[in-house]
């Protein structure tokens, strides 16, 4: 069988689908139930949905509402650069003001009057949001999120609950930093290293969380000669600093290491003239 394949949930597709998936990558279709209470809900629209424009408009996520969306409904979506919600859409005779688009990992603030359960059908996309999934292996993970500090109403784009440390695996595509946070509406989760938070997150499907994303201290590099080789080395839980080298500091031209690093440690021979050290960050 070749196309599409439906099942009646988004977790239990996977398994649905498995047989097929062993021969063919795939468009893999579900849905989800999504349930908004009243008052403040921070959503993620956590599939590629298919609609009317196959383009994640309101007027496509929230069209198999039951009971239907109700009148005063109003989504937000957050601009981090200001810090603030800077455009809405109300739900009001029957139609959205404004049809907002919301593609799978973009938060939104949904502020619904009453309780309503909101279904959404659509094709499962893996983290870094790519349609065509083998169910034998794991979604395939985000590129390296490689964008300025600050505070992102994020979600994942695969239909999974993540806990921990995945929040920021499946979503920004690296290990979170000491200090960085996972804010949701009942509260603050600190990352404190080693895999440890001070309470750990946990993400639902079709949730969004606001991550506070910082730049990684940086690391303390380590040089010493031993045997007559020279061993650099720098914290093993340093995620996206570069080693570079250069022989003339008066040159100013750093070039990126070419050999072989083993868990943030090189080992070489003594060098022909001088030949200097640095860790870059992007």
């Amino acid at each position: 069988m070749r196309g599409k394949i439906y099942a009646a949930e988004a977790l239990v597709l996977m398994l649905a689908a498995r047989t097929y998936a062993q021969v063919y990558q795939t468009n893999v279709v579900g849905y989800v139930n999504v349930n908004f209470t009243t008052g403040s809900n921070l959503f993620n629209n956590p599939l590629q949905v298919t609609g009317s424009t196959n383009t994640n408009d309101l007027n496509d996520v929230f069209n198999h509402s039951f009971p239907s969306v109700p009148v005063g409904t109003t989504v937000s979506l957050w601009d981090p650069a200001t810090a603030a919600f800077e455009t809405s859409s109300a739900f009001t005779n029957g139609s959205w003001t404004t049809n907002l688009i919301l593609p799978p990992g973009t938060g939104a603030l949904v502020i619904a009057p009453s309780p309503f359960t909101n279904t959404i059908e659509g094709d499962v996309l893996g983290h870094d949001g790519s349609p065509n999934i083998d169910l034998d292996v794991p979604f395939p993970p985000p590129p390296l999120y490689m964008g300025p500090n600050g505070l992102f109403l994020l979600g994942d784009k695969a239909p999974t609950t993540d806990t921990g440390t995945n929040i920021f695996l499946n979503i920004v595509g690296r290990l979170p930093f000491v200090g960085e946070q996972v804010i949701t509406l009942s509260g603050t989760n600190t990352y404190l290293g080693n895999g440890v938070w001070d309470s750990v997150p946990t993400l639902l499907v079709g949730s969004s969380a606001f991550l506070n994303i910082k730049s990684e201290p940086p690391p303390f590099l380590m040089i010493v000669y031993e045997n007559g080789q020279t061993i650099v080395s720098w914290p093993p839980t340093t995620s996206v600093w570069t080693l570079q080298t250069n022989n003339d500091l008066t040159s100013g031209t750093w070039v990126n290491y070419a050999g072989t690093i083993i868990n943030n440690s090189v080992t070489n021979s003594d060098p022909t003239g001088n030949l200097f050290y640095r860790l870059t960050y992007p």
